[in-house]
């Protein structure tokens, strides 16, 4: 035995089949982000053999999967005592109506479709967001020179260019680039890994990234995807170290 109820509407015993699957969407770092459920709903409709009896159903049906105006609520399968939910206030998307129509011809060998049977198909899906704030991070040191000489080929007025030492040695520079996106936490740029009394402090740039409007359950306005980038230009007399630490988020 088993029956589905969705949208108020509850289907007749054994009136359908449910395929339900299960997908997880994983961010860059392979971090489980989104849990996305969708059920494939096929069934039929079986009347008296009166079309005024099947058209009833069928209104009924349309009401519930066909009406944009309803086609967020939870779903109930129970399925010989084990029940499957898809509930609409837990999830972030809603639980949505993605499809639903009647299939071309007749499956039965009777030809009874559009007498006192009628198939119909319905896909729904809600999508639940699962734990975790980080959505992306990205931070990188690129080092300019090596501190050695500084030269270049000046110009003969009659014989070919002869190379010039200009400098005996050059300052080494550095620049530390980062950006971190939050879900829903504004996040503060990281911190640099030089001193201050390196780092050029007027060419410092911080941005700070708008997060992004999202609508939830098909009414709810939430933001999301908070963001911030990070520059800090350091420069030295001579190379410092080859390696740097770096502070990754683990939120």
């Amino acid at each position: 035995m088993s029956v589905l109820q969705f949208n108020n509407h509850t289907h007749a015993e054994d009136e359908v089949g449910i395929r339900i699957e299960t997908t997880i969407i994983e961010n860059q770092y392979k971090q489980p982000l989104t849990r996305v459920e969708r059920w494939t709903i096929a069934g039929a409709l079986r009347s008296d053999g009166s079309s005024g009896g099947l058209n009833a159903q069928l209104s009924a049906l349309e009401q519930a999967y066909g009406s944009t105006n309803n086609n967020y609520g939870d779903a109930t399968f129970t399925a010989n005592g084990n029940i499957h939910r898809m509930l609409n206030s837990g999830s972030f998307s809603g639980v949505r109506v993605m499809a639903f129509g009647y299939p071309n011809g007749a499956p039965w060998k009777m030809h009874t479709e559009l007498s006192n049977r009628r198939a119909f198909f319905a896909v729904i899906q809600a999508e639940y967001r699962l734990s975790g704030d980080l959505i992306a991070y990205r931070e990188e040191v690129r080092r300019f020179g090596t501190g050695g000489p500084k030269w270049r080929f000046m110009p003969s007025l009659t014989g070919l260019p002869f190379r010039q030492t200009l400098q005996a040695f050059t300052p080494v520079k550095y620049v530390q680039r980062g950006q971190l996106i939050l879900r829903s936490t504004k996040p503060i740029a990281g911190a640099a890994y030089f001193p201050d009394s390196a780092i050029h402090l007027e060419h410092v740039q911080v941005a700070e990234i708008a997060p992004t409007s999202i609508t939830t359950n098909g009414t709810t306005q939430t933001e999301e995807m908070h963001g911030v980038e990070w520059l800090y230009p350091a420069e030295y007399a001579t190379q410092v170290g080859n390696t740097v630490n770096f502070d990754v988020p683990t939120l």
